[in-house]
């Protein structure tokens, strides 16, 4: 599964071009934030209440960590019977480097953004901060990225880079229309239960492509152009 240099460099600028401009938008307008929080706060994030909304949560977490546990169980029955790794080895490392690494390690560790929930405007007792500003409104696990964007970004990422090549045309159409769902409600929940800002989810499905895009040459080389290759 290996891509020729124009189209990495192509698909990369994409990932790229879109990381810094939803970083430009939110920094710009940085009300954006709160006014899509207040889409779901009517004395309180409500639906964070709701127990089936909870259980769905659950469920999803569930699932990200069983496909994580999953490509690592993989991985090392495919090293100790002398298997091809590659695919395996990348999938572990892109899960490692960005939702674990990249978004729990540092972000969420270090950022100090406050969630939507501690924040005054919605009734608790933190100051709001733009993404990307460093603050000191958390001290741990707080908003800026969000862990569960960028762990359901990188799984429907992964499945769909190891099952791309085993299906046709229209099933890869229902997967990918599949895992966007995926993503899309997984990230919407956090965003509707108060616990992460808009940017926040955006931020951490972008920084976690980006992650994987960045990773990608290194277990698979790029090809050269056709025009290269015929000189």
């Amino acid at each position: 599964m290996r891509m020729n240099m124009p189209t990495y460099l192509r698909q990369l600028s994409w990932i790229l071009a879109a990381t810094l401009l939803v970083s430009a938008v939110f920094l710009a307008f940085p009300a954006l934030d709160i006014q899509t929080s207040s889409l779901f706060y009517r004395d309180g994030f409500w639906l964070h209440e709701v127990p089936f909304l909870q259980s769905l949560r659950l469920a999803l977490i569930y699932g990200m960590y069983a496909f994580a546990f999953f490509v690592l169980a993989v991985f090392i029955i495919r090293l100790l019977r002398r298997q091809p790794l590659r695919a395996w080895g990348f999938s572990l490392v892109v899960i490692l480097v960005g939702p674990l690494g990249l978004v729990n390690g540092i972000f969420k560790t270090y950022w100090g953004r406050a969630r939507p929930s501690d924040i005054s405007i919605f009734g608790g007792d933190k100051s709001f901060t733009p993404a990307w500003v460093y603050t000191d409104q958390c001290d741990f696990n707080c908003s800026f990225t969000s862990g569960e964007g960028g762990a359901i970004a990188t799984t429907a990422l992964l499945i769909a880079f190891l099952a791309w090549p085993k299906l046709q045309k229209n099933g890869r159409r229902w997967l990918g229309l599949a895992l966007g769902a995926l993503v899309v409600l997984t990230a919407g929940l956090r965003v509707a239960f108060g616990q992460h800002f808009l940017s926040d989810t955006f931020l951490s499905i972008l920084l976690c492509t980006l992650v994987a895009s960045l990773l990608y040459p290194l277990f698979y080389p790029l090809k050269e152009s056709r025009l290269n290759s015929r000189k």
